[in-house]
């Protein structure tokens, strides 16, 4: 597999899951008793043999980083492994992170010290089992520039995604960040292919549209600014969550609100391990 360095958000403030955020960030919040929410998101990588993960942190990240450091000290170091959690530091200008985009903008200096063929991006705050080594085969495979992974969702839930269009082999013709009035599945009139907040982009081609967005008067935004601007002069396609999930039941949650946090909580119990 191609040498890929993994960069998970998890400087997430979780506004919508207070009180359970009052004191910690989104991904450090517990779930299922002895785990945290970027726990599904680390053990996927691990899986996934992906062992070079930084995790970017910024809004009350105390817990987290001494979870990171003493709850994921399973890599080997001579080998190159970690897990090692960055906080924001304004290495860019003297502000902190403006969107996702800039998260990664302003750590550009530790991934070209790392040098990695690809980046795979992440959400520290998602519920779900993954073999990312499936997204990133397609990936190659298609040659693309960015690969998006994307899930079938009601379409009445537009308002909380991203929503794809793909054509016939898959390349993404069209996205919208949250629209009131979705493009739907063709075929599917009550379904809609939302983004995941999984990405895989060239490490060469990331640089260059962080840099281009950096320059540009946006929100510095991955699914707002980089993907949109991308579909045009890009090869982007979309990645179907199901060729890659490990469990074999589709299973992903955003666990953005608490009514959500505790569903997920709920079918933890429920849902057979696998």
């Amino acid at each position: 597999m191609m040498r890929t360095l993994a960069m998970v958000l998890a400087g997430g403030r979780g506004e919508r899951l207070y009180p359970l955020t009052r004191d910690r960030a989104k991904p450090a919040v517990p779930f299922g008793a002895i785990y945290r929410i970027i726990d599904f998101t680390l053990s996927n990588c691990i899986h996934s043999e992906i062992r070079r993960i930084y995790a970017l942190t910024q809004y009350k990240s105390t817990s987290l980083h001494r979870h990171i450091q003493f709850g994921w000290n399973i890599l080997s170091a001579p080998l190159g492994e970690f897990i090692e959690a960055v906080p924001a530091q304004q290495r860019i200008d003297e502000h902190w992170y403006q969107g996702t985009a800039d998260a990664i903008f302003q750590n550009i200096y530790t991934i070209q010290h790392e040098r990695p063929d690809l980046i795979l991006i992440l959400s520290g705050d998602h519920i779900y089992k993954m073999d990312y080594r499936k997204m990133i085969d397609f990936h190659v495979e298609k040659k693309a520039d960015l690969t998006v992974g994307a899930i079938r969702m009601e379409k009445r839930l537009s308002r909380e995604f991203g929503v794809i269009q793909v054509d016939e082999k898959g390349q993404v013709i069209g996205f919208e960040e949250k629209p009131e009035e979705p493009k739907t599945i063709p075929g599917d009139p009550e379904g809609i292919l939302a983004s995941m907040g999984v990405y895989v982009f060239p490490t060469e081609i990331l640089v260059r549209r962080l840099i281009e967005d950096a320059r540009s008067d946006s929100t510095h935004d991955f699914g707002k600014d980089i993907i949109p601007a991308m579909i045009n002069k890009d090869r982007v396609f979309a990645f179907d969550f199901r060729k890659g999930d490990r469990g074999g039941m589709g299973y992903w949650r955003d666990v953005g609100t608490i009514d959500a946090y505790f569903e997920a909580s709920m079918d933890l119990v429920s849902v057979p391990s696998t």
